[in-house]
């Protein structure tokens, strides 16, 4: 579960880089910064979801 939140992390970053303007280029009069932040949002929001999942579920385990 950790590998896939450092998955999306990984994707989150290449979206806010991807929204910045610093990776890809436009295709046509069509702007990847909109897909860009749209992918960071949801790849963060997914890893913070997975990374609570984890902690929760060894927090509420028994010892």
């Amino acid at each position: 579960m950790l590998a896939f939140a450092c998955l999306f992390i990984v994707l989150a970053v290449l979206g806010s880089l991807v929204g910045a303007g610093t990776v890809g280029t436009s295709i046509g009069a069509h702007h990847l910064t909109s897909y860009g932040w749209a992918l960071c949002i949801n790849a963060a929001a997914i890893s913070a979801l997975l990374v609570f999942n984890f902690y929760d579920r060894h927090r509420s385990r028994p010892h």
